[in-house]
């Protein structure tokens, strides 16, 4: 049975109970081969890095520690490069701490991609909780196909729902850590670029958390002229240009100073 190397970062502000629940759908999985790799991201609460220390008592669960706050793309970096170290592992799966693996999405994802061994990234579908404007189901494209032209305008993979082939971080990729853009969708930039292929199981295989605040965190004019240069730059780059992708990218300067309450419409009946 194949390995899955499962990297989570932490953060002081993460959420004791919510880990537990996130942590607990790791070790719950039918596929018994995976061992998760968390990261601590700088000094934590008392309580949040007692329940760590904790975790570490399990045979399955392996713990780095940072006293300095990194950030996420560097956390990742790091048990990519640990996970490599130990030369056993052929996927890598990631999660966040505060989402929910349904207990067969890393035996669907391992079948699919032992099925399809050309596709080097595997997302897949999720439910949305904890805000007014959480979908019940949110799917993306399938084939890399499709993704290549939406990955243009919208973000190709909901990130806590992927997994790697172990291959792709051998080839030297990381997570970029010098970037206006998130970490996640510079990262799907440069596979791109790099001729990797995405794919996506249309399975809700993951609850993702959201809260009221996650749409504040997305706004401002900055953010969104800084997100339309990019997705620019790798239309032309990827040579998908076309008049439709243009103006859809157009569209995020106007998307991202949006009202509150129009923004959480959008994001409930637009996505």
């Amino acid at each position: 049975m194949s390995k899955v190397a499962v990297i989570m970062s932490v953060y002081r502000s993460d959420n004791i109970e919510d880990m537990k629940v996130a942590v607990k759908s790791i070790l719950e999985q039918s596929y018994k081969n995976a061992h998760l790799f968390l990261y601590r991201d700088g000094v934590v609460p008392f309580e949040l890095n007692q329940f760590l220390l904790e975790l570490v008592e399990n045979k399955n669960i392996t713990l780095y520690e940072s006293e300095e706050n990194r950030g996420l793309a560097v956390g990742l970096n790091t048990l990519i490069d640990k996970v490599l170290s130990i030369d056993s592992y052929e996927y890598i799966a990631r999660m966040d701490s505060d989402d929910v693996s349904r207990c067969e999405r890393f035996h669907r994802q391992v079948e699919f991609l032992k099925a399809n061994p050309l596709v080097d990234v595997c997302g897949t579908s999720c439910k949305e909780f904890g805000a007014s404007f959480a979908l019940d189901e949110k799917h993306l494209p399938e084939s890399h196909e499709d993704l290549l032209d939406f990955s243009i305008v919208r973000c190709p993979f909901i990130h806590p729902t992927v997994m790697f082939r172990a291959r792709v971080f051998e080839s030297g990729v990381r997570y970029p850590t010098n970037t206006s853009f998130t970490e996640d969708m510079a990262l799907w930039f440069e596979l791109l670029s790099k001729g990797y292929r995405f794919s996506n199981i249309r399975e809700v295989l993951l609850d993702y958390r959201l809260n009221e605040n996650t749409i504040k965190r997305r706004k401002g004019f900055g953010k969104a002229l800084s997100e339309v240069k990019v997705r620019l730059y790798h239309m032309v780059k990827l040579r998908r240009i076309s008049i439709k992708s243009t103006l859809l990218i157009l569209s995020r300067l106007a998307f991202h100073i949006l009202p509150d309450s129009a923004m959480k419409f959008a994001y409930k009946k637009a996505r």
